[in-house]
């Protein structure tokens, strides 16, 4: 994919801006430097779980860049590469960090360390943070409400744990909704939609996963979250350009902390 060809066609219809979210501890530079000339697309740097390494336990195939057993001390090697960069890219966010217990990367220990750290740097950082959870809702919730941090932040692609919800909203976060608030099988995520103020509302892509109805089945691209939207305007039982405005209004005062 030309990531340029997206950029200039998601401007050129009327998108605002976004955030280009890190995935490993030393992608900041090539992605800042791709960024460059596009401000309103910004930079969240991270270790995410999946860099705690190979699963001490867990056989299944996952993706090979994180195949690798890592040493305690690798990390902590990796956690200094990536808060150097997080301060010479000027990254505005930390993310995506957590918890993803459903592959059991490397092990609890290592995924912990991982994510307190970071929740730690952001509050030294005055940065939010963009939290990923798969599988560990209470001990997600049990991080957000010990460690914040001070700026809140946002819960990526939100499954409708009732315990992150809480923890969330409690601690400033936004709560973002992705392409399978549009499935069928995906009430239960409707329902929970009602329950947030709409001024912590947040949508996104999560590229290339969780494609929106009716592009379901398609690799994801960041203009169909004009249809995660939609579905939750008719949701709400408001209308897409108030719920669109609203939502934008919500991602500058993201930007603004």
């Amino acid at each position: 994919m030309d990531v340029f060809s997206v950029y200039d066609r998601l401007l050129s219809s009327g998108f605002k801006g976004g955030i280009d979210i890190g995935c490993t501890h030393d992608d900041l530079p090539k992605r800042s430097d791709l960024l460059k000339g596009y401000p309103s697309f910004l930079l969240a740097g991270a270790m995410g779980p999946w860099e705690a390494g190979k699963s001490d336990t867990q056989s299944a195939p996952q993706e090979a860049e994180f195949s690798a057993s890592k040493t305690e001390d690798e990390l902590l090697s990796e956690l200094e590469i990536l808060k150097n960069n997080i301060k010479e890219y000027k990254a505005s966010f930390i993310g995506e960090i957590g918890l993803d217990y459903y592959w059991k990367y490397g092990n609890p220990d290592k995924q912990h360390l991982l994510f307190e750290t970071q929740m730690k740097w952001a509050s030294q950082m005055g940065l939010c943070v963009l939290i990923h959870d798969r599988d560990a809702d209470e001990e997600v919730a049990q991080v957000i409400r010990r460690l914040g941090p001070d700026k809140g932040g946002v819960i990526h692609c939100f499954d409708g744990s009732e315990a992150v919800l809480s923890a969330a909203l409690e601690h400033n976060y936004f709560i973002s909704f992705a392409g399978n608030l549009t499935y069928k099988s995906s009430d239960n995520l409707r329902q929970i939609l009602r329950r947030v103020p709409l001024d912590r509302l947040l949508f996104e892509t999560d590229s290339p996963y969780l494609t929106p109805v009716p592009m379901r089945g398609k690799p994801n691209s960041p203009e169909n979250v004009i249809y995660t939207c939609s579905c939750a305007a008719e949701v709400l039982e408001i209308s897409f350009e108030s719920l669109k405005e609203r939502v934008l209004e919500n991602f500058r005062n993201l930007c603004s902390r």
